[in-house]
């Protein structure tokens, strides 16, 4: 019976570890968009810890952000990821974020840029240059 009892735990245990294995992990840029602020920089924030480069046309679009808490988490990521800001400054007027804005989605059309994360394999660094054409 206590061998029993021993193989039942082991196998409950089996069971257990494998059923949290198959859960879906969570998927960080998928919450990029969320509704949530909260999940918005929780993911934003995860991004930049990863250096996902291919996390950053999102994180483009959320240095439009209504929540200033965003756009700053969105731009810190973008830095940690590329080494660039192009100017933007989270807690300026939309109409003074819209220059660095435009550099940026020059920087996410860039051939070059595609080249690196190719070679890149969607991670690592990116030249410092300073414009997006000198990427």
């Amino acid at each position: 019976m206590r061998l029993l009892g021993a193989k039942l735990a082991k196998a409950l245990s089996g069971f257990i570890l494998l059923g949290t294995g198959c859960a879906k992990p969570w998927t960080y840029q998928a919450n990029i968009n969320s509704d949530d602020v909260n999940e918005r920089i929780l993911a934003i924030r995860k991004a930049g810890e990863e250096k996902d480069r291919a996390a950053v046309p999102l994180l483009v679009d959320r240095l439009e952000d209504e929540d200033s808490a965003v756009r700053f988490y969105a731009i810190l990521s973008l830095e940690r990821i590329t080494g660039q800001r192009f100017g933007f400054d989270y807690a300026r007027s939309d109409a003074a974020r819209v220059k660095s804005v435009e550099l940026w989605r020059e920087y996410l059309k860039s051939p070059d840029r595609a080249l690196s994360m190719e070679r890149d394999g969607q991670r690592g660094s990116v030249s410092n240059a300073s414009s997006p054409s000198g990427l």
